[in-house]
């Protein structure tokens, strides 16, 4: 056995399912499926087997009918990977909306995911560490720092993962602490002034304990100029993580795990910067000063006014703990988890640095319009499982899950026309039963059935300061549902296999805590299809896999907004249908023992087909559906899923025998098609296709003791937005549109180092 991974070649046989034992947890899983570092055999050049845990035992992902894309540790830092939104550069299917700040953000597969705004709300991506689960949108905008793997598990996962997997997962797994002493250095530096730092170290402390440490440090400069300061450092961070895991070998059959972490971030982003504005545009229709003086609107526009913010800031601290029980063949498993995380953000929103209340009141007051919010969340959690051996005709899992999460947020806004002073918090008690078992009634097929009972209790508080008529407002609700899923899969050969599958998915009730609005909305629920077959061919030295699926969502939670006395307020409501349907395509192709070329790509076709009462877009008149300030939406599509979106990746190495050294090359090449980006359709809140090029060139030291990589992302400097609004109803009706562009969306050059001890 490798130290720092689990390999095995197929021989004549596929692998079977294998007991999660000690062994097998504490090496991680080095390869990767659509990975620049898929490994080779040094004796055959063939594609090796790639272990997985997306059904809670080590198993092939080439033999389970799951849709899945794995990336590994080492594809992340060889391709420049820093955070979990850059994930959507390799997996076609999974794509990200990128807003104002982290809270607002969300991720989407196969077209579905969260786009409201609320902190009861579950996630329909759910995004988990070592098992554990991020509660709030605003966490799973993290950095990543020493991974092991990176599993994206596509449609709906209820089954075994729980709450917020109505539209999959991100299942991330850190390293473990290693066997031997081993450390690493990584020194970074940009030309858009990023510095940082990365570094671990590893070992063991005696015979049963070993440790591992990890931490990175980063300080980028802002790229946004606020001209009322005189300043281009908006859309700055500066972050600090820091990760420790302890590993315990009790004795031959108990194995404790134990982690604590510590993160920091702190950013001035994102500022919303004009791309459409009509020079006569007045706030409000009637205040005369330009909130866009000395800016050229347009999309390459990177100028702005605001007398304040934006920033956010967050602090996230945890621990757990994990035993593994060895009981005769059978494994049980416990995973202890509490987590708390805190964010500040402080936002301008007269989108200008006029003195806005000095117009709104007459000269009573003065000053710009901006909010400020408060968020905390606690969350507890206790997951007890036991996985059965892979026995010759089945194996199974059981398990229970409990978890607790309380969410606090406060929330000022100073317009004293309108004004927002609210205290609120959200609960959600979660408790699971699962099951599933695998039976394989001959060599080549078997049959996988899963079921989940959920009872969930969820809760509400709310106060209004800002108006003394408003009763406190104090609830609670609860509901119980039944999920599963059902597949057959069959072995053609001892290369190929194919599957079908049917699963259940749930997303659960939440009570709408804006401004004014304290409801109620209805879970959603999804049905969902997928047929695939997973491939070696050219004597393995290429890989295909294929999916294609059907899935309807009933009651999908959806936020719709409208402007009332000169504020945009929003409501959460349910739509009435939705479907996506579509099919993926992975491969990896082994050129020669030097080359290796990998392309994934994905067809979605996200349609929302019963939104009765949907908020209408800016001009949009009574022929165009428009009734009442609402529309019903029958066959328009989801936002941020476009139809095609593929990805490319050529990875070569260059031996040098007469130099210490080797070099390598990797170029990475991601398009997308036409996006919208507002679930209202408005045609003036799209995002042309696009495509981005990412290039590093290297040399890395033939013992393995350094590397230099010198890399360009974005080389081609292509242009675009991962969020647009149209806020011209502000502007009494004449046209104003802006925009936000991440850090992705600028052409940069730097170098890394690497030291490896």
């Amino acid at each position: 056995m490798e130290h720092n991974s689990i390999r095995r070649i197929r021989r004549g046989k596929r692998m079977q399912p294998t007991t999660p034992s000690r062994w097998i947890l504490a090496p991680a899983i080095a390869a990767s499926l659509g990975s620049v570092n898929m490994p080779v055999s040094a004796q055959d050049l063939v594609i090796e087997e790639v272990l997985v845990t997306a059904q809670k035992r080590v198993e092939s992902a080439q033999d389970i009918p799951v849709a899945l894309t794995v990336i590994s540790g080492d594809m992340i830092d060889n391709i420049g990977i820093q955070s979990t939104t850059d994930l959507v550069k390799i997996a076609p299917s999974l794509t990200v909306r990128e807003a104002n700040h982290a809270q607002n953000s969300a991720f989407s597969i196969r077209g579905i995911g969260t786009i409201t705004f609320g902190i009861g709300v579950e996630q329909s991506v759910a995004v988990l560490v070592d098992e554990v689960a991020a509660v709030q949108s605003g966490q799973t905008m993290a950095g990543l720092m020493d991974i092991e793997r990176v599993e994206v598990l596509r449609g709906p996962q209820n089954t075994l993962f729980g709450k917020s997997a109505s539209a999959g997962l991100l299942s991330i797994t850190t390293k473990a602490p290693s066997e031997e002493l081993e450390s690493y250095l990584i020194l970074t530096a940009t030309d858009d002034d990023e510095t940082r730092v990365a570094a671990s170290i590893s070992g063991p402390l005696s015979d049963s304990v070993g440790y591992r440490l990890s931490g990175n440090w980063s300080d980028r400069d802002g790229y946004i100029r606020n001209l009322t300061a005189g300043e281009k450092d908006k859309n700055g961070s500066k972050n600090k993580n820091v990760r420790g895991k302890l590993r315990w070998d009790v004795n031959e059959s108990i194995q404790a795990d134990f982690t604590a972490y510590y993160m920091k971030d702190e950013t001035n982003c994102c500022a919303r910067v004009w791309t459409e504005f009509d020079p006569d545009a007045k706030l409000f229709g009637f205040i005369p000063e330009s909130v866009a003086e000395g800016i050229t609107p347009g999309e390459d526009n990177q100028d702005f006014r605001a007398d304040d913010g934006p920033q956010n800031d967050s602090t996230t601290k945890g621990a757990n703990v994990r035993l593994n029980l060895d009981l005769g063949e059978f494994t049980l498993t416990s995973i202890t988890a509490v987590d708390n995380w805190e964010f500040n953000v402080n936002q301008d929103v007269d989108f200008g640095d006029i003195d806005v209340l000095k117009y709104l009141t007459g000269g009573r007051e003065s000053g710009g319009l901006y909010s400020v919010g408060w968020f905390e969340t606690d969350f507890f959690s206790q997951e007890i499982r036991i996985a059965s051996p892979a026995y010759d005709s089945y194996d199974y899992v059981v398990g229970l899950y409990y978890s607790d999460a309380e969410t606090k947020r406060t929330f000022f806004r100073n317009l004293s026309l309108a004004p927002a002073d609210f205290a609120s918090s959200a609960g959600n008690e979660n408790l699971g039963l699962f099951g599933q078992l695998t039976w394989r009634f001959t060599d080549s097929t078997s049959i996988t059935g899963g079921l989940r009972w959920i009872k969930e209790e969820i809760s509400a508080d709310y106060e209004n300061f800002a108006n003394a008529e408003d009763t406190p407002f104090s609830d609670t609700a609860s509901d119980e549902q039944v999920v599963g899923k059902l597949s057959l899969q069959h072995f053609i050969g001892e290369d190929t296999m194919a599957f079908a599958s049917y699963t259940r998915g749930y997303k659960g009730q939440v009570f709408d805590l804006d401004v004014g609005v304290r409801n109620l909305i209805d879970p959603e629920t999804s049905d969902s299809y997928e047929i695939g077959v997973k491939g070696n061919l050219w004597e393995r030295r290429l890989q295909l896999n294929l999916v294609a699926f059907y899935t309807t969502y009933e009651g999908f939670q959806v936020q719709r907004a409208e402007i009332v006395d000169e504020v945009i307020k929003f409501e959460l409501n349910n739509v009435g249908e939705l479907n996506t349907r579509g099919v993926e395509l992975e491969s990896i192709a082994l050129l020669s023992q030097n080359a290796t070329l990998t392309f994934n790509a994905a067809y979605i076709d996200a349609v929302v087909n019963d939104y009765d009462g949907a908020s209408c877009y800016t001009g949009q008149t009574e022929e165009q559906g428009c009734v009442n300030q609402a529309q019903t939406i029958d066959g328009g599509s989801l936002p941020y899923a476009p139809e095609w979106k593929y990805t490319a990746v050529l990875d070569y190495r260059l031996p040098l025998d007469t130099m210490p050294f080797d070099a390598f090359a990797n170029v990475l090449y991601s398009w997308q098609d036409d996006t919208l980006l507002s679930i209202n359709q408005n045609p003036n809140l799209t995002q042309d296709s696009y495509g981005v090029v990412n290039l590093r060139l290297g040399i890395n030291d033939k013992s393995s003791r350094y590397s230099v990589t010198l890399f360009a992302n974005n080389l081609l400097d292509e242009g675009y937005a991962t969020s647009k609004l149209d806020v011209s109803r502000l502007f009494g009706n004449a046209t104003a549109r802006a925009q936000i562009t991440p850090r992705s969306t600028q052409r940069y050059f730097g170098v890394e180092a690497r030291f490896n001890f």
